[in-house]
This record gives structure tokens, C-alpha cells and sequence, in this order.
């Protein structure tokens, strides 16, 4: 349930929430292939046709049973008709409340799998490598006209002292152009994935893309007019839309983009720079001292790029990934390569500057120029792969570890990400998800996302959480949770929607809340009536919603939500904070969250709920004491 319909006399049934689901629950994998799935609601619900419908992972139906149902209509069983082979699945479920409304939604899980093990049954790759070719085209053109404008003063300089060298051609359009066309193949991908061309300017994904578009028309433009030191600010333009829409922005706001468009700004301006320079040196070979000129200008501007993309690299993979996940993650082997790559473009360009130190080795500066500008084409490439991987390995199987202890769930939404929390002793689940598009029981689209986070206390600047995959969508760390409120930011993207950064308080230590959820839910249903102002959004980037005003029963409200039957799957207690008691509540298998404040009679003052699409804020009032 998203938010109140509305209000009328009389109760309703409230829409059926899925509480629990049993073995194989939602995102885990068992050794031996099940006999049956049931569901369990929290009312009486009537089987849809069909009611629960199971999918390999290729997409291919699996025969399945009639449904049973038990416990008066809370309970759906469903028999697969043959054995399940080890693989992914996903299930399917559609069914209808008391109240009329159709309800729907899926879960994973994995047969034949060992969740903590080091199996090979990967679930897709962590790398877009569509993202990935079209995004070096991108980074090249960029490279090639920002470095050659960089470039171009030392030639320049060369042929003012010497007219009779030949003139080499500005490399600003043609550059501008090839990363054109990689930014419109992006664009391309990302309407295609999201269905609708919309998504290029209702997305922040789309705004970055044609904001890079722009950029480098401009750049042609006005270069193509002779005014080549205005395609620089076009193309800066481009670099900062790169900045924003970084890992390193996503986990660091501001500063995070702002590290990023630097780096690459000096690896363009460093790979540019050796193109443009290669092409003078083959054009004016004969002319030594020219050739001597133009790669000694070369090298000092090597020197200083080379300082700071090795400096904002280093920080920029500090604030993505622990030292300790360098080899164990996909992220991190890619990075290593990079470095690697990088450190080999730096032994060339000094091989070719040492032989620069008399005419007779001249000969010496061609064959290494040509072999450091190889190895930079190749670390733009590698470049392009490491802002298409997520900073986690999501190549492990579905399914964290076992929560050890108690769980606290809490949810949020980024921008239209859905964000799901369970922080337990020693670990933290997050599970992102996206609004479904189409055609409900098709087989639904890989969704690429991509999650940062760290973790912030009182008493330390924080540190980046060593996030790992655990299927799609899935992604666990290590965690400490020492006693207080620790804010916890997560910066979530999903490839065609709008994603975002959220921080949340996770208080601890918790305590059961069971009965604490009971007591509240009597107190408010014995009230009588109230007032509740409610907000809705499914889109956190944009305004907050003007709040409704609701006068209605309790029992039509109780009525309304998952917790109507006193209970919750997960049920918390959050430490004191002011007096006031908060309850954490966590339907997993709904992937909903709520957040209840209650006052001091007891009853639900504030109410907090997430699930994979929506954001509900409600604040209530009651007649007889005016207000929570």
C-alpha cells in the first residue's frame, strides 16, 4: 500500500501484505530443490490466474500445481509439477485483497548454491560492457580535444619560429565528434533499457548525457568559428557533467564529483596532449630541433598531469573501495589494471625524455611516444570499464550470509531507487529496487545498479563500507555497530532512473518490539478517531509533496496498513531518543519498511513507510488530546 485511497464510513480490509514466505524465502538459496512455495498474508486473500507463477533464469516457465490455500485464505501453496534443476528463479505472485485491489510482486532464489561459498554460479556481470566501449569513445574524443587544445600552444610556439613547418590540424572537431557519438549511443542504451526516450530528460542519468551532448556540440561550433579557446569551456562543461555523475560523487556529494572531473580533466589533457604531440613529431621528423621542442613541451605537461591523476586517482579509489577488496572484487581488479597501465605510460614517457638529451638519440624519442600513446588509449579503455562496474562484486551468489543476532529494518527511497536496510551483528544488507515497467509476468529486464556507502560516528571521520554483491540489486558489508546513533549514507543509482544519496540513523542497540507494536496498535484503534496528514512521493529529487489532511476512524486507518493484525515479520525497538518510543518494522518479503513514533499515550504519532516505489510520511492528530 502506497498511501489512504481516501476515507468513508465503515472499515475496509486493508491490501494484503505478504509476511512470510518459506523455504526458500526471498533471496536465498537452498541445497536441495523445494516441494513447495507458500505464502503467508496477513488477511484473506483470493488466488489471482494465476496466483504464483515461477521463472527460470532464462526466463523459461516452470510447470506448477494447482494453488492450495489454508488458514482461511492467509496462506497460498503452490507445488512445482517437476524437480528444480540448480539455477536462479524468480516467483511470481498476484493476488486479491478484501478490499478488491489486485496486489502483486516477486522474489528470488537459488537452488543448488552455497551462499558464503566461492561457486562459480554468477548472476550476470558487474560491468556494462555496452557502457563500457561507448563510454571510451567518449573519454577519447574528450582526450583527444582537450588535450590537443592543451597541446597546441607548444606547436603553435614551434611554427612561429620556424613558419616553414607544416601545419598541424587542430584536433578539437574531430574529437568533439567521436565523443559525440559514443554519448549518443549511451543515450540510445539508456532510452532503450528505460522504454521511453523521456527518461533523457526526467532522469538525472538523461539530464548528464545531454548536458555532455550539448557540450560538445558547442565545442564544434565555436571551434569550427576559429575560436578554439571557447570549445575548452564547452568541453569543461563535459568533464563536470562526468564529475557528477561519478561513483565517487554518489558516495561523496560535491567534493566526490569535483575529484573526479579533475582526474579526468588531467588524464585527458595527458593522453591529448602525447596524440597531438605524435602527429607533430611524424610530420616534422626532418626538423630535429622542432621535434626536440614540441616533446620537451610535452613531457612538462606530462609531468604535472601525471601528478595529479596518480594523487585524485588515489583518493578517489580510497573513498570507492578498501585496500583489502583491491583483488577480491571486480571493481578493484579493474582499478589495479589501470594502475598498472598507468604506471607503465609514466616509464615510457621518461624513457623518452632521457633520450632526449642529445640530437643522436632522437632517433630513440619515435618508437617510445608511439608505445606511451598506446598504453593511454589502453588505460582510457580501462577507464571506460571502471565507471561502468559497480564498486562492488556483484558476480557472488544470490543471498547474503545469515543475519546473526537481531535485525534492524529500516527503508528510504534515492530519488526513485528503493533502498531496503537490515543491519544485524557484524553485517549490513542493502537491497536496492526500481518501479517494474511492462508487462508483469515477462520476464523483467536486468537492472544495472550501482551502490556506495559509508559509515559515520560520533567518534570517527567514518569509512567506506567493503560492499559485495549477494544477487541482483543485493549488496553486504561488514559492519560495526557500536552503541548511539550511527549515520549511515548510502549513494544508490539504477541504470534509466533517477538515483540519489540518503543518510539514515542507525541507532543501536535494539531490543524486541513485538509487543511494544501490539500495545500501539491497540491504543490507536481504541482512540477512536483521528486526523493524519499524509505526503506521498516516488521521486525524492523533486519538491516535497503539500501533506493531505485525512479525518477518518482508527479502524479504517488500521485497516489500511501491513501491521493492521498487531504483528510484523520484524519488529524492533529503537533506543530512547527524548523519551519518545520508535518502532522499526521490516516486511522483507514485501520489501516494505515502517517507522512508527508513538506518543506519550502510547498510540502512533508518526509513521514512516518505504517500499520499492514509494516514500509515506504521515503525522497524526487526535481529537481528544489535539494532537501526538
Amino acid at each position: 500500500m502506497a498511501a489512504l485511497a481516501g476515507a468513508g464510513a465503515g472499515v475496509t480490509s486493508a491490501h494484503p501484505t505478504l509476511l512470510f514466505i518459506t523455504d526458500p524465502g526471498s533471496d536465498t538459496a537452498v541445497s536441495d530443490p523445494p516441494q513447495a512455495i507458500t505464502l503467508m498474508f496477513n488477511e484473506p486473500v483470493t488466488p489471482a490466474a494465476p496466483a504464483i507463477t515461477v521463472h527460470d533464469n532464462a526466463g523459461r516457465a516452470v510447470p506448477m500445481g494447482a494453488i492450495e490455500t489454508a488458514r482461511d485464505g492467509r496462506v497460498l501453496t503452490a507445488r512445482p509439477a517437476d524437480t528444480l534443476a540448480p539455477g536462479t528463479y524468480t516467483v511470481r505472485w498476484q493476488v486479491t485483497g478484501a478490499d478488491g485491489d489486485l496486489v502483486e510482486q516477486d522474489f528470488r532464489f537459488a537452488v543448488g548454491l552455497v551462499l558464503t561459498g566461492d561457486g562459480s554460479a554468477a548472476e550476470g556481470p558487474s560491468t556494462s560492457w555496452t557502457d563500457a566501449v561507448l563510454r571510451w569513445l567518449l573519454f577519447l574524443g574528450l582526450a583527444i580535444a582537450l588535450g590537443g587544445l592543451a597541446a597546441e600552444r607548444v606547436t603553435t610556439t614551434a611554427r612561429t619560429e620556424n613558419p616553414a613547418l607544416p601545419v598541424v590540424r587542430s584536433p578539437v572537431v574531430p574529437g568533439a565528434l567521436v565523443g559525440l557519438v559514443g554519448v549518443l549511443g549511451l543515450g540510445a542504451a539508456l532510452a532503450a533499457s528505460a522504454g521511453e526516450v523521456s527518461v533523457l530528460w526526467q532522469g538525472r542519468s538523461g539530464l548528464v548525457l545531454l548536458t555532455e551532448a550539448a557540450g560538445l556540440v558547442l565545442a564544434v561550433a565555436v571551434a569550427a568559428a576559429g575560436r578554439r579557446g571557447w570549445a575548452a569551456a564547452a568541453l569543461v562543461l563535459v568533464v563536470a557533467a562526468e564529475g557528477v555523475r561519478s561513483h565517487a560523487n554518489a558516495a561523496a556529494p560535491g567534493w566526490g564529483g569535483a575529484v573526479t572531473a579533475i582526474h579526468l580533466t588531467a588524464a585527458a589533457i595527458w593522453v591529448g596532449a602525447l596524440a597531438h604531440t605524435v602527429r607533430a613529431v611524424l610530420a616534422w621528423w626532418g626538423e630535429k630541433p622542432a621535434v626536440r621542442w614540441v616533446v620537451s613541451g610535452y613531457t612538462r605537461l606530462a609531468v604535472w598531469t601525471f601528478l595529479i591523476v596518480v594523487a585524485t586517482g588515489t583518493v578517489s579509489a580510497l573513498l570507492l573501495i578498501p585496500v583489502s577488496a583491491l583483488l577480491t572484487t571486480t571493481y578493484g581488479q579493474v582499478l589495479v589494471v589501470k594502475l598498472v597501465l598507468v604506471a607503465a605510460a609514466s616509464g615510457w614517457a621518461l624513457a623518452a625524455r632521457l633520450s632526449l638529451r642529445t640530437l643522436k638519440r632522437t632517433a630513440l624519442v619515435r618508437p617510445k611516444i608511439r608505445a606511451e600513446s598506446i598504453v593511454l588509449i589502453v588505460v582510457l579503455a580501462v577507464s571506460a570499464a571502471l565507471v561502468s562496474t559497480t564498486p562492488a562484486d556483484s558476480s557472488q551468489q544470490p543471498g547474503p550470509p545469515p543475519a546473526v543476532g537481531p535485525v534492524l529494518p529500516l527503508g528510504a527511497l534515492a530519488g526513485q531507487v528503493g533502498v531496503s536496510v537490515a543491519a544485524s551483528d557484524g553485517q549490513l544488507v542493502v537491497r536496492l529496487s526500481t518501479p517494474r515497467r511492462g508487462d508483469y509476468y515477462a520476464p523483467e529486464p536486468e537492472q544495472d545498479f550501482t551502490l556506495t556507502g559509508r559509515i559515520d560516528t560520533a567518534e570517527t571521520d567514518g569509512a567506506a563500507l567493503a560492499l559485495l554483491g549477494c544477487g541482483p540489486g543485493c549488496f553486504v558489508a561488514p559492519a560495526t555497530w557500536r552503541g548511539g546513533d550511527i549515520v549511515l549514507t548510502l549513494g544508490a543509482t539504477a541504470q534509466g532512473w533517477q538515483g540519489g544519496t540518503v543518510s539514515l540513523l542507525v541507532p543501536w542497540p535494539t531490543r524486541p518490539g513485538g509487543d511494544d507494536l501490539a500495545r500501539a496498535v491497540a491504543a490507536t484503534r481504541a482512540a477512536g478517531d483521528l486526523t493524519v496528514y499524509e505526503s506521498v512521493t516516488s521521486d525524492t529529487t523533486g519538491p516535497v509533496p503539500e501533506p493531505q489532511r485525512l479525518d477518518l476512524p482508527a479502524d479504517f486507518f488500521l485497516a489500511q496498513e501491513p501491521y493492521a493484525d498487531r504483528t510484523a515479520p520484524i519488529a524492533v525497538r529503537l533506543p530512547h531518543q527524548g523519551g519518545a518510543v520508535r518502532l522499526a518494522l521490516g516486511y522483507p518479503a514485501a520489501g516494505m519498511n515502517v517507522l512508527l513514533t508513538l506518543d506519550k499515550a502510547g498510540r502512533i504519532g508518526e509513521e514512516t513507510l518505504t517500499d520499492t516505489k514509494h516514500l509515506v510520511t504521515r503525522r497524526f492528530l487526535y481529537p481528544e488530546r489535539g494532537g501526538g
